[in-house]
């Protein structure tokens, strides 16, 4: 997402896991994906495979759930928006 607007997706409506899809529009649609992170600033040897795992709450660090993004280990839901605290 950009300034609200949805840049490119890859739908997966079968469980948050698979797609109905055909294998030629999954794969247009995964390097439209990878084009969007790339055009945002996004560096990573393989940027789709690091945010794969984001959406899957068993893995021990911060994973984004229906819930909010959440600290695995700690079991609790970490705020989104830190308010900045400034020295004087």
């Amino acid at each position: 997402m950009k300034d609200g607007e949805i840049l490119s997706e890859l739908a997966l409506p079968v469980c948050g896991l698979l797609s109905e899809k055909s294998i030629e529009e999954n794969g247009l649609a995964l390097k439209a994906v990878r084009k969007s992170l790339v055009d945002l600033g996004y560096v990573h040897n393989n940027p789709i495979m690091s945010v794969g795992t984001l959406g899957l709450p068993v893995s021990p660090a911060l994973k984004l759930t229906d819930r909010g993004l959440v600290d695995v280990k700690k079991g609790e839901i970490v705020p989104l928006i830190v308010s900045e605290k400034r020295n004087k």
